[in-house]
């Protein structure tokens, strides 16, 4: 990396740092928090709860830039099909951000229902989420 003539490395490293120092949630890697099973069981049913009877449902705690991959994981697995999420609306949270991404599906005869939730490890703020309903089609009828 070079430095402008003007630009000192001290100035750089103090504008990397005010800038993240400008992130609603920085980087919390180096912290620990509890496993995605005892936050969901803690967790206020009011802000997210699994469908009861869901045929398929996921917890895992992972870093904010994994949450793309984990919502694309669970369409797949449920055939919702559909694009990879793009996260860049959420630049206030730093990539590293350790988030728990939830998400169920219930399915009967007639419908689907598809639905997840992105909370913040450390502020247990809902960061994301969404829902997804549609009358389903049996092609084995």
């Amino acid at each position: 990396m070079s430095l402008a003539p003007s630009e000192t490395s001290s100035q750089r490293t103090a504008a990397s740092e005010t800038s993240s120092a400008k992130l609603e949630y920085p980087d919390n890697q180096s912290k620990s928090f509890i496993e995605e099973d005892k936050f969901y069981n803690e967790l206020d049913k009011n802000i997210y709860e699994e469908y009861k009877n869901a045929a398929f449902s996921m917890r895992k705690k992972i870093s904010f830039n994994e949450v793309p991959d984990a919502e694309l994981t669970f369409k797949m697995k449920t055939k919702l099909g559909g694009e990879k999420m793009n996260p860049t609306n959420s630049l206030h949270i730093h990539p590293n951000r350790q988030v728990y991404f939830m998400a169920s599906f219930h399915q009967n005869e007639k419908e689907e229902w598809h639905k997840y939730v992105v909370i913040d490890a450390e502020t247990k703020k809902v960061l994301l989420g969404g829902n997804h309903y549609h009358l389903y089609w049996n092609p084995y009828k």
